[in-house]
């Protein structure tokens, strides 16, 4: 079913396949200078030169970064053993000077604590610790 056509419209108009635009032919395209594409190419190829250097040293930069961070953790990891190590080495020293010296494995400490008075004992040069000094208050 159909419309009737209103007054003063135009009439329908047939339809037709849709138009497909063709290229013109190779005789009416002026032919390119083959030094002007050769130029367009070397600047396209110019373009993507930087891009590229850009990256490479961007990946460059990040791959020290990398390489620095994993040297950090491995001595991190390796002076972390020594110095355990170390302490041990240190206590069973401790240990062996004491059992020689026959001296007590336990350390005096005041039950009041060491107070700090701010003044220090003069070196003497002597190895081996000196008893903390404690200052007396004049009686009133």
């Amino acid at each position: 079913m159909t419309n009737p056509p209103r007054p003063g419209a135009a009439p329908p108009r047939p339809q037709q396949p849709p138009r497909t635009r063709t290229q013109p032919p190779a005789q009416q395209r002026p032919p390119a200078d083959l030094a002007t594409r050769l130029d367009g190419q070397r600047g396209w190829l110019n373009e993507i030169d930087r891009s590229l250097k850009k990256r490479s040293i961007i990946a460059l930069v990040l791959t020290c970064l990398a390489v620095g961070a994993a040297a950090a953790a491995i001595y991190i990891s390796v002076t972390k053993n020594s110095d355990s190590d170390r302490i041990n080495a240190l206590e069973t020293r401790i240990e062996a000077l004491e059992v020689a010296s026959g001296a007590t494995t336990g350390t005096v400490v005041p039950e009041t604590g060491v107070p700090d008075t701010g003044t220090t004992l003069p070196d003497t040069g002597a190895t081996g610790t000196t008893a903390p000094v404690i200052p007396t208050t004049p009686a009133e």
